[in-house]
C-alpha cells in the first residue's frame, strides 16, 4: 500500500511537471505570436487605432470572463478530484458545455444589443461595430474553456497549449490580413477587421479541440453522462467564487476602458489624443508586461488540479512542496523581468514599435518603467489566487481583489485627471501591490509558507542583474545590439546569482523540466558542495 502511495505521489509529479512544461512552451509560444501580432497591429493602426482596439477588447474579455462564470476551473478541480478517487468524468463535461453555451449565448445577445451603448459609455462611438463583430465570439469563447477545463483536469495540457497556438496563428494571419485590406477605408475599418481575426481565430481553436476530445474520449464512451443534484451543487459552489475572481481583473480593465479616456477628454484632451494615449498603455505597455506573466501563468493552470489532488489525498508535504515552488517560480522568472524592462525601455519599444512617433515613444517609456514592477506583482498574486482556489479558500482572493479594484478607481480618478495617463499607470501598479499583499498574508496564514529570506535574494539578484545591464546600455550605442547584448548578460548574470545564492535547491530542480541542464549549472556554480565527491 504504502509503496503504490509513493508511485501515486511520483506519477503526479510527473505530470504536473509534463502539464506546466507543455503549457509553459505552448504559452511562450503563443505569447511570442501574440507579440507579433500586437507589433505590426500597432504599427498599421497607429497609437489612435490601437486605443479603439483596446476599448472593445476589455469589454471582450470581462464579457468572456462572465460567459463562463468560473465553471472551466472549478470543472478541471473537480475532474482531478474525481480521477484522483477513480470515478468516471465526462459526465461533467457534458453539463458544463450546456450551461457554458447557454450563458455564452446569453451574453453574445446583450452585447450586441448594448453595442451602441458601450460605445458611448467609453466615449467613442467608432467603436460601435467592433462589439457588434465580437459578440457571437463569446459563443465559441465558452465552448472552447469547457474542453480546456475537461483536459487540464485530466492533467492533459497539450490540447489548451495547442488550442492557444491556433488562436495566435489564425489572429496574426487573418487580423493582420484583414486589417492591411480595410485601411484604405480608414482607421476604424482597419480596426474592425483586426477583430475579425479574434472571431476567424476562436472558430478554428474549437474546432480543434472538438476534434481532439473525440478521438481521446473513445474509451470514455461507456460512462453514464448523468449528472446528480448534489454533483451539480458541489460544482456551482466551487464555480461560484471562482468566478468572481474571474471576472475582477476583466472588470478592472473594462473601468480603465470607461475611465481613463473620459476623465483624460474632462481634463481637456482631445479624444483622438485621449484614445491614442490610452492604447500605448492598454497596447505596447501591457503586452509587454503580460509576455512573463503568461508564462508564469501556465503554473497557476497545473497548480489548482494538481494542488487539489494532494488536498484530497491528506497530502500535506504535497501541499506545500507545490505550493513554494510554484510561488518562487513567479518571483524567479518575474524579478529579472521587471529590471529588464526598466533599464532597456528605452532601447526595447522603437525596436518594436518603429510607427510611434518620438513622444509617443517617450511617454511609453515612462508608462512602461512604472507598471514594470506588476510582472512580479500579478504573476504572483494570480499563482496565491489559484493556490488559495485549490485549498477552497476563493473568498479571501475576493476580498483581496476587490479592495485592490477600488484603490485603483480613486486612484485612477483622481491622478489622472492631474497628471494625465500617468495616473492610469500609477494607479494600475497600486491595484497590484494592494491585490498581492492581500492574498500573501490570507495564504501566510492558511499555510505559514515564508520566503521573505528567498524573495530579498531574489531583489539583490535582479539589482546586480539591472547594474550589469545599465553597463551594457551605456556602452553600446546602437538598440538592437544594446538590447540582444544586454538581455544575453543579464540572463548569464541572473541565473548564475540565482544557482550561488542558493535560490533552486537540489530537492526542487526534481521537480522542474530539463532537470539534468540546472543539476550540471548548479554543480558548476556552486562546485564547494562537491568537491569530496570523487
Amino acid at each position: 500500500m504504502k509503496k503504490r502511495t509513493v508511485e501515486a505521489v511520483k506519477n503526479n509529479k510527473g505530470r504536473m511537471l509534463s502539464g506546466a512544461a507543455v503549457l509553459a512552451i505552448g504559452s511562450v509560444l503563443a505569447k511570442v505570436l501574440g507579440a507579433l501580432y500586437r507589433v505590426p497591429l500597432t504599427n498599421i493602426l497607429g497609437a489612435e487605432g490601437m486605443g479603439m482596439y483596446q476599448l472593445v477588447f476589455p469589454v471582450f474579455a470581462l464579457f468572456m470572463v462572465l460567459s463562463t462564470a468560473g465553471i472551466p476551473t472549478a470543472l478541471s478541480r473537480m475532474v482531478a478530484e474525481k480521477r484522483a478517487e477513480g470515478a468516471p468524468t465526462k459526465k461533467y463535461l457534458v453539463s458544463a458545455i450546456l450551461v457554458l453555451m447557454s450563458l455564452g449565448t446569453v451574453l453574445a445577445i446583450i452585447t450586441f444589443a448594448l453595442a451602441g451603448k458601450l460605445a458611448a459609455w467609453q466615449g467613442n462611438a467608432d467603436t460601435r461595430t467592433g462589439f457588434m463583430i465580437v459578440a457571437p465570439t463569446l459563443i465559441l469563447v465558452s465552448l472552447i474553456a469547457g474542453f480546456r477545463g475537461w483536459f487540464q483536469g485530466e492533467m492533459y495540457m497539450l490540447p489548451t497549449a495547442i488550442s492557444n497556438i491556433i488562436e495566435q496563428v489564425v489572429k496574426l494571419a487573418v487580423g493582420i490580413g484583414l486589417s492591411v485590406a480595410f485601411m484604405p477605408k480608414g482607421v476604424t475599418a482597419a480596426v474592425n477587421g483586426a477583430l475579425l481575426g479574434i472571431a476567424a481565430s476562436e472558430v478554428c481553436a474549437l474546432a480543434y479541440l472538438v476534434i481532439t476530445y473525440f478521438v481521446r474520449g473513445r474509451a470514455l464512451k461507456a460512462e453514464k453522462l448523468h449528472v446528480s443534484g448534489e454533483d451539480a451543487r458541489v460544482m456551482f459552489k466551487v464555480a461560484f467564487p471562482i468566478a468572481i475572481v474571474a471576472v475582477l481583473l476583466p472588470l478592472s480593465s473594462f473601468l480603465d476602458s470607461v475611465i481613463l479616456v473620459n476623465v483624460l477628454k474632462g481634463a481637456g484632451v482631445a479624444q483622438d489624443v485621449a484614445t491614442a494615449q490610452y492604447g500605448l498603455l492598454s497596447g505596447p505597455v501591457n503586452s509587454l508586461i503580460n509576455m512573463p506573466i503568461v508564462v508564469i501563468m501556465s503554473l497557476a493552470v497545473v497548480v489548482v488540479p494538481s494542488v487539489s489532488v494532494s488536498r484530497v489525498q491528506r497530502d500535506i508535504d504535497g501541499v506545500m512542496l507545490k505550493s513554494r515552488l510554484s510561488i518562487k517560480l513567479a518571483y524567479l522568472i518575474g524579478i529579472p523581468c521587471a529590471f529588464f524592462f526598466m533599464v532597456f525601455a528605452p532601447r526595447l519599444l522603437p525596436i518594436i514599435y518603429p510607427a510611434l512617433s518620438p513622444s509617443q515613444l517617450d511617454l511609453t517609456v515612462r508608462l512602461l518603467r512604472v507598471v514594470a514592477a506588476n510582472v512580479v506583482l500579478m504573476s504572483a498574486m494570480q499563482i496565491y489566487v489559484s493556490l488559495l482556489q485549490a485549498l477552497d479558500k476563493t473568498k479571501y482572493a475576493v476580498i483581496s481583489l476587490a479592495v485592490a479594484i477600488a484603490v485603483k478607481i480613486v486612484l485612477s480618478v483622481v491622478l489622472t485627471h492631474f497628471i494625465g495617463i500617468m495616473g492610469g499607470a500609477v494607479a494600475s501598479f497600486a491595484m497590484a501591490s494592494t491585490a498581492f499583499l492581500g492574498v500573501n498574508i490570507a495564504y501566510f496564514k492558511i499555510c505559514g509558507i515564508r520566503l521573505e529570506k528567498s524573495v530579498g535574494l531574489n531583489l539583490l539578484s535582479g539589482v546586480i542583474m539591472a547594474l550589469a545591464g545599465l553597463g551594457i546600455s551605456s556602452l553600446v550605442s546602437n538598440d538592437i545590439l544594446a538590447t540582444v547584448l544586454g538581455f544575453a548578460v543579464c540572463a548569464a548574470v541572473y541565473v548564475w546569482l540565482a544557482f550561488l545564492f542558493g535560490l533552486i535547491g537540489n530537492e526542487e530542480i526534481e521537480y522542474l523540466p530539463m532537470r539534468r541542464l540546472l543539476k550540471a549549472v548548479r554543480r558548476v556554480v556552486r562546485f564547494w558542495e562537491y568537491k569530496d565527491e570523487s
